[in-house]
């Protein structure tokens, strides 16, 4: 774990070295403070002469004045306190610093790494479930940072130093302190696999109930339609008790070592306090020397309870962090290729040749395919639902590869050109339109953030647009909600269209353009759509018939195969797929005409 977190701490090097230096001295401060003690018992009460050293530093301890020697001693405690204090504060601010940065640069790079997997991935993941190990998991590499290793490091430094004082004090009580040690060794092996089970189980379960809030919420408008709030809370409150139950267990099981870990402390407390009694009755020890080696074993203590704490946070972190790294351990599908290229020019000429392809083994979507593309061409893919028509223009994409055969753009195979030249060529509308929460103008300007004000309005005007945008309250301006739910679904079909329009790539790519919108807006977008594709390579996804007149080329899928393709009035003039496709839609428009919804009378008479 830390060697996979290395990469990561290299911007914090700096902040955790300086840190645990300032922590190590903290703590070589901290050795000081039993001796003022000792002074006063040995040298103030006791009446025993200072050493040279001493009366040289403090001159009340040469004079024998018992009540500048207390002032001295009241002074270097203070002093030692105010010294301690900063040191550690700096020490710690330091190390949180570091471990925030290890944080920011996990998290970046967790989620940069979300963004370049696969469709593939996120297919079968849950966002709550990607969001969590993104924002939540990532957040243990600070814990391990401030609360572990610096500590741990520490630690090991203090307990030689506080070992190499109590042996000068006297080796007898020290082997009696050190007898105890085994058992924290113990403790922290025979609870540390449990600790991290419990861990573990927790955070999944939280996960869990993360994955459903954010897709309950993001769905809220079906879960208030079909009136399932009774049932969402009851499974929010079934997760959330599960939740809480794998919580209270792994805090118990926490509780519990630190109990143990305690008990053994007073096992060793006891033992040197009735060995150092016998020591100091029998002669060979003054009471300050006790009363120094009783309060360096508590400190000698600390560090055995700070290792056993630092167990804990590391079981906890390699958890947290070992769901982060499952996930970059994951390689994206889809990537260049070593030698991948990009083309000093875009014909638009596409072919596909024998693909095939499926997202579940054994369960083909797409066999077969074989459609040559002249550059320029305008292509329109129908076929009934599930008929593979959008997976067309995902492989187009490479949002998936193929398993055989191969796509080609102006001949070369897609796999051998660079990713990101590949999706600038390509200007899309997807059957889903995707806003943010930003400006109606930032929206537009998504596929071209360089965009003038003047090209994104161009634009809008283009997709017809401009008239609703103008009449909102800040026109270009207005801030939209998550996925653009203050608009209608004409408006946010719209915003999609501008944005393919500003992109004007040689390439287009229509996933049900105007789905969303009424006979009128449609036909007046048709007309737009008309110029955006003159001279352009056009992939027209559509159900309604009306959309693909325009089309040089028809592709009729069904099952997906390719059954058939021609023009439109080619295909309606013989027995095709293509001709009960349209019988189909046009005695459905007839069936609403009592709902006041006519059919397309341009599709029926050819035009």
């Amino acid at each position: 774990m830390l060697r996979r977190l290395l990469p990561f701490w290299r911007s914090a090097r700096r902040d955790t070295l300086v840190g645990t230096i300032l922590l190590t001295l903290a703590a070589g401060i901290e050795l000081l403070h039993p001796w003022p003690m000792k002074w006063l018992v040995d040298y103030v009460f006791g009446q025993q002469e200072a050493p040279a050293w001493l009366a040289s530093l403090f001159p009340a301890f040469a004079d024998r004045g018992a009540a500048g020697m207390i002032v001295s001693i009241c002074i270097t405690v203070l002093m030692l306190a105010v010294v301690h204090r900063t040191v550690h504060l700096i020490s710690q601010y330091l190390l949180i610093r570091a471990g925030g940065k290890i944080v920011a640069q996990l998290r970046c790079a967790t989620c940069e790494h979300l963004h370049r997997l696969s469709l593939t991935y996120h297919d079968k993941s849950k966002v709550g479930d990607s969001i969590y190990r993104a924002a939540y998991d990532t957040t243990a590499a600070l814990s391990l940072v401030s609360q572990a290793l610096a500590p741990a490091l520490t630690g090991i430094l203090v307990l030689t130093g506080i070992l190499l004082v109590m042996s000068s004090i006297d080796w007898m009580l020290t082997l009696v302190t050190l007898a105890i040690a085994p058992c924290f060794f113990l403790l922290i092996r025979g609870f540390g696999k449990r600790i991290e089970r419990c861990s573990k189980d927790y955070h999944e379960r939280e996960s869990a109930l993360v994955s459903t809030l954010q897709e309950s919420l993001s769905s809220i408008r079906a879960v208030q339609a079909f009136s399932r709030e009774p049932q969402l809370n009851q499974t929010i409150n079934e997760q959330t008790g599960r939740s809480l139950g794998a919580l209270q267990r792994q805090v118990f099981v926490q509780l519990l070592f630190g109990s143990a870990v305690g008990l053994a402390m007073a096992v060793g407390t006891a033992g040197v306090v009735g060995v150092g009694a016998w020591r100091v009755v029998s002669g060979y020890l003054t009471i300050g020397d006790i009363l120094v080696f009783l309060a360096y074993m508590g400190m000698l203590y600390q560090p055995m309870n700070a290792f056993s704490q630092c167990a804990n946070v590391v079981h906890t972190a390699r958890t947290q962090l070992g769901r982060v790294f499952e996930v970059l351990a994951i390689q994206p599908q889809v990537v260049d290729r070593p030698d991948a290229v990009t083309l000093p020019q875009v014909r638009g000429g596409i072919a596909f040749e024998d693909v095939a392809f499926e997202y579940e083994p054994g369960r083909p979507v797409l066999t077969d395919i074989n459609l040559s593309v002249e550059p320029g061409q305008i292509v329109a893919l129908v076929g009934r639902t599930g008929a593979g028509k959008t997976t067309f223009a995902s492989l187009l994409l490479r949002f998936y590869d193929p398993i055989a055969g191969q796509v080609l753009l102006d001949g070369r195979d897609l796999r051998d050109l660079k990713l990101t030249w590949l999706r600038e060529q390509i200007s899309v509308v997807l059957q889903d339109t995707i806003l943010f929460s930003a400006t109606v103008a930032q929206n537009i300007a998504y596929a071209r953030p360089s965009a003038s004000p003047a090209e994104v309005e161009a634009a809008a005007r283009r997709a017809q647009a401009d008239e609703f945008i103008r009449d909102l309250p800040q026109g270009y301006e207005t801030m939209l909600g998550e996925r653009g739910v203050n608009l209608s679904g004409g408006q946010r079909q719209r915003l999609a269209i501008a944005r393919a329009f500003l992109k004007n790539a040689p390439i287009l790519v229509m996933d049900e353009p105007t789905s969303a919108l009424d006979s009128h807006t449609e036909r007046a977008l048709v007309a737009a759509m008309r110029e955006l594709m003159h001279g352009r390579t056009t992939f027209i996804i559509a159900h309604r018939l009306s959309t693909v007149r325009m089309a040089d080329v028809i592709v009729v899928l069904d099952e997906g195969r390719i059954v058939e393709q021609g023009s439109h009035e080619d295909l309606l003039n013989s027995d095709s797929a293509y001709r009960r496709l349209h019988e189909s839609q046009w005695s459905d428009a007839a069936l609403t005409d009592d709902a006041n919804v006519q059919p397309d009378v341009s599709l029926a008479t050819g035009e």
